[in-house]
């Protein structure tokens, strides 16, 4: 129940509908969540509550999921499996064989079974990603509770063929562990390598610098012996050399050099460019890829020390970050680059093992990733090697492959419906065969219970945005608004995401304000001036720059043009909104042409989809319709032509009508009412009523007329009873069932 009210809106008076306090129920209910790790129970009224401050916001993503429960039974089926599946593995101690590097790795599909795997299809904002998620933190609490453990897992260089790294897995935490131990020798073995360098460095420069001062202690020597003059050879000394001491001096220095300058020049100069090369780092310590060293150290490609089940998002990812690839070194073909394993990097596939790989949009897989994705997920397990359209491994540093690395994980894909015929036919059959593929709602009762779960969301992005809380009123339109967006009258979206831009949106124009809690008023404004999809704000456009050349004039009446509704769907976020199609028509008889010119009867439609099969099947209706009613063939008979004006390409069933009512109004003699529109599906009759059946996208259609100022929109009667509610609209909705329902609403 509802009471009618006005407000006031920038400066307009907009009817709003009050919702009576039953609206939520009229019990005080016990709400148990898990909050900031914490078990609390708040008891919530129901009747009475004011704004959204205190509600309980839980901290498990599953909770989160609304209106999606039958995906949920679905999506707890396929858990139930996998955990049956690991608890199995568990048993035969599959790890052991993978636990150390040197050991042979199993053969693929010896331990290992596929499945299972689920894939999620609905149109965006539905929750599929936030489901994704969900189980990956649901898995967390079931591997605590069943005692499954994660794993880490490390690279090692192989000495034997470095093209060929090893792998081995260890318990989470254990890899980063293993891999300071190995760090620390390391760092040990460069110690003690650093120490010997620099004691030899030294050791050289001092035995230079000795043989060099030896040498200049024989030249003193030498000046000794020429002061005092001894005798030589007969004569005494400065006689042999006539009295000349540079003679004397270059003869002993001759001597003096080959045994003590040269060598100790030599071990001066080896000495200091052994200081000036370890300044700059030596071969020891050149930067490869990432910064990665000359070293025997393995690499840590897989860390799972949180303890958390993986959840890896793999949408839109090319090949190399899906299944992992081999870093280029520029400097590896000369051996100065990094070490073969260092070079490895895990991909999507083998981070997700035994935790969730989330691929959005699954179509987008090219051919040759749907095969490799057909591996992985049949044998739970893929070397790593070079993948990639960059570089094509044409060279041996680029001819590297690892023993194969575990990627058991369990895949979940999503997408929309058209995705069934887009992915790859082996890929599909595997998901079939091995797992579940569940439909998202897209819509939910109108209940009570379903009415609180709105607040619930609401209370979820007030939590997550950090927003203020909204009144009750303003709750109270998001779920107006919820029921709108769902084109039935009983029904609630569950296409949250455009209703999250109108919660933030909102409270943001409180905020502006001042305001401690966002009101009715603030939601009302988000949704009619902030919040307008492109499509809207297209026709908007329309109507405003456009408008003038659009052939569009709701008024008066006109004989052969009648206005219709259709809608147009954005192929890519489902959006749709509604646009106005003039139709008009022209029918002259046969009889009435000269007959100098033999004519033939026909009947055009222009302005129309002409490879399109729902268009066509209208156009041949319109024509039996026709036969039906008034005994004459607008093909035979007439020389008949229906133009759609300034339109192209238009399709679908619902223009049947529009044109048929056009024809009525020539064979009649009575023109139609330009202020009305119309749409519906026409049908052949049996016996004397034609009937007009159900068509969609009314909500846009009748938003769209209302923009243009029409006074009134006929819809088919089971659209009336099913979708509409007449309180969202200021233009008269009137139902129809039949042909002669329109015609008596239409023509004049």
């Amino acid at each position: 129940m509802s009471v009618e009210k006005e407000v006031t809106l920038n400066h307009q008076r907009r009817k709003v509908f009050i919702v009576v306090k039953d609206y939520f129920g009229k019990d005080i209910e016990t709400i148990e969540r898990i909050v900031n790790g914490r078990k609390v129970r708040v008891k919530w009224d129901w009747t009475n509550f004011k704004t959204t401050e205190g509600f309980p916001v839980d901290d498990n993503l599953i909770n989160w999921v609304i209106g999606q429960e039958r995906a949920l039974k679905e999506c707890f089926l396929c858990l139930d499996e996998w955990v049956h599946k690991l608890k199995h593995l568990e048993k035969s101690k599959w790890y052991e064989r993978w636990s150390d590097p040197n050991k042979p790795k199993p053969h693929a599909k010896t331990a290992i079974s596929p499945g299972p795997y689920l894939l999620l299809l609905g149109e965006p904002g539905t929750g599929k990603s936030l489901i994704g998620r969900a189980l990956s933190e649901k898995l967390t609490q079931i591997y605590k509770e069943k005692g499954i453990k994660l794993f880490d897992v490390l690279c090692w260089k192989n000495p034997a063929i470095p093209s060929e790294p090893k792998i081995s897995i260890h318990k989470s935490g254990e890899g980063k562990k293993i891999l300071r131990r190995e760090q620390m020798k390391e760092l040990k073995r460069k110690f003690l390598t650093k120490v010997g360098f620099k004691a030899l460095q030294t050791f050289l420069i001092f035995m230079g610098l000795f043989l060099i001062s030896l040498g200049f202690y024989f030249l003193y020597q030498a000046w000794q012996t020429w002061s005092a003059n001894p005798p030589f050879l007969g004569e005494t000394l400065q006689e042999y050399y006539n009295y000349n001491f540079m003679d004397y001096l270059v003869n002993r220095f001759v001597g003096l050099v080959q045994l003590t300058f040269i060598p100790g020049g030599s071990l001066i100069f080896i000495g200091t460019f052994m200081w000036w090369f370890s300044r700059l780092g030596g071969l020891a310590a050149l930067k490869g890829i990432s910064g990665a060293q000359q070293s025997d150290i393995p690499k840590l490609i897989v860390d799972n020390s949180s303890g958390k089940a993986p959840f890896i998002d793999a949408t839109g990812h090319r090949t190399a970050q899906l299944f992992g690839s081999i870093a280029w070194d520029p400097y590896q073909t000369g051996g100065l680059g990094t070490p073969e394993h260092q070079r490895v990097t895990a991909g999507d596939v083998h981070r997700a093992c035994l935790g969730i790989l989330y691929i959005d949009e699954i179509k987008n897989l090219s051919p040759d990733e749907a095969i490799t994705l057909l591996t992985v997920l049949e044998e739970g397990q893929l070397p790593i090697t070079l993948r990639g359209h960059w570089h094509g491994g044409d060279t041996a540093a680029m001819a590297v492959s690892t023993e194969p690395v575990p990627c058991i994980t369990f895949l979940v894909g999503a997408g929309n419906f058209d995705s069934i015929n887009q992915i790859h036919p082996a890929l599909m059959d595997r998901i079939y065969g091995y797992g579940k593929v569940v439909r998202m709602n897209n819509d939910m009762p109108n209940t009570i219970e379903n009415r609180r779960k709105y607040v619930q969301f609401i209370a979820q992005e007030i939590k997550r945005f950090n927003l203020i809380p909204f009144s009750r009123e303003a709750c109270e339109e998001i779920v107006e608004e919820g029921r709108r967006r769902s084109n039935k009258k009983d029904a609630l979206t569950t296409r949250f995401r455009p209703l999250i831009a109108i919660i933030k949106t909102a409270a943001t124009l409180a905020i502006n304000e001042g305001c401690k809690v966002v009101e009715r008023r603030h939601v009302i404004e988000a949704i009619e001036n902030h919040c307008k999809t492109i499509q809207r704000q297209i026709l908007e456009h329309q109507m405003s720059e456009r408008g003038k050349f659009l052939e569009i004039r709701p008024e008066g009446a006109k004989l052969g043009q009648v206005y219709g509704l259709a809608v147009v769907t954005d192929p890519y976020s489902g959006e749709m909104t509604g646009s106005i199609l003039c139709v008009r028509a022209t029918m002259i008889k046969r009889s009435e042409i000269s007959r100098n010119y033999p004519f033939k009867g026909y009947y055009k439609v222009t302005g129309i989809a002409k490879d399109n099969k729902f268009i066509s099947d209208s156009v041949a209706k319109v024509r039996s319709v026709i036969m039906q009613k008034y005994g004459v063939d607008i093909a035979q008979d007439f020389l008949t032509h229906i133009d759609f004006a300034q339109a192209y390409g238009v399709d679908g069933p619902s223009a049947g009508v529009t044109m048929a009512i056009a024809l009525c109004s020539l064979l009649e003699g009575r023109p139609i009412r330009q202020d009305v529109a119309v749409t519906g599906e026409i049908n052949l009759g049996v016996g004397d009523s034609i009937n007009i059946t159900a068509v969609g996208g009314l909500y846009e259609k009748i938003k769209a007329a209302e923009s243009w100022g029409f006074k009134k929109v006929v819809i088919p009667e089971k659209n009336f009873e099913h979708s509409i509610d007449v309180r969202d609209y200021k233009i008269k909705v009137v139902p129809a069932k039949t042909l002669d329902d329109y015609l008596r609403e239409c023509l004049v």
